[in-house]
């Protein structure tokens, strides 16, 4: 367990850094990480990434927006050729092929983290192995160099971050189960959930958590976590109840 008195500060740098070992693995374009307001917030881009951004956010279209929008990964074999975003498709028409990956993943109270990866050919196994692993690390390091940024944070302040989404994930796998659906689908619900009934999207996780377990909800470490708001415990009764009489 880390010291209480230790001290951490955060900077971009550490964004840049996993975005160009995750660009180096699959050997593509361009990387970039970004919010899911609307429209999405580029937090960091490497490579051609940058100028594909910008150009979703000046015509207001494209697979990062969608992604942020559906909280779904999005796949296009070339933007060139893409009918869904028509004016995105010409203004890449001059370029080689462009291929975007765009995928969603969960962090805060604001919905998805939206991890967008741009190739000049298909998608290998491989490839879609390094962005599955890379994007829980981007997501957790965005979520405390975006929102905790100028800051001093504790030790346990961080760790405290960090085991918020494994709950959050716990509570994805309950969903699964019992709505039978994939990872995006239980994600959407529990966003959806928290958005509907105004709580925060980490206690209505931990409130979940609870009521199917019938147990507090315990970190990585075996303590026990704060205990959600009545608030929260409703909004997951409430979300539970629907997902069994389904």
């Amino acid at each position: 367990m880390p010291d209480d008195s230790a001290r951490f500060t955060l900077g971009p740098e550490l964004l840049d850094t996993l975005l160009e070992h995750l660009a180096s693995r699959v050997r593509g374009l361009g990387t970039a990480l970004s919010t899911a307001e609307t429209p999405p917030r580029v937090v960091r881009a490497i490579g051609d990434a940058s100028d594909f951004e910008a150009l979703q956010a000046k015509l207001g279209e494209g697979p990062t927006r969608q992604a942020a929008e559906s909280h779904e990964a999005v796949h296009s074999a070339d933007l060139r050729h893409d009918e869904r975003w028509p004016k995105l498709a010409e203004a890449l028409a001059p370029r080689d092929k462009v291929v975007a990956l765009a995928v969603a993943g969960g962090w805060d109270d604001d919905g998805p983290i939206v991890l967008t990866v741009y190739l000049d050919r298909d998608p290998t196994p491989d490839d879609i192995r390094a962005i599955e692993e890379t994007e829980p690390v981007l997501a957790v390091s965005a979520a405390l160099v975006d929102f905790c940024a100028g800051e001093i944070i504790k030790a346990d302040q961080l760790v405290d971050m960090i085991e918020y989404r494994r709950v959050i994930e716990q509570a994805k796998g309950m969903i699964m189960a019992a709505r039978r659906c994939d990872a995006a689908g239980a994600f959407r619900t529990l966003v959806a959930t928290s958005q509907h009934y105004n709580v925060k999207l980490r206690e209505l996780a931990v409130a979940t958590v609870e009521l199917v377990g019938h147990a507090p909800a315990e970190s990585g470490t075996d303590e026990q976590l704060a205990p959600p708001a009545d608030a929260a415990r409703r909004a997951a009764s409430h979300l539970w109840q629907s997902l069994r009489s389904a």
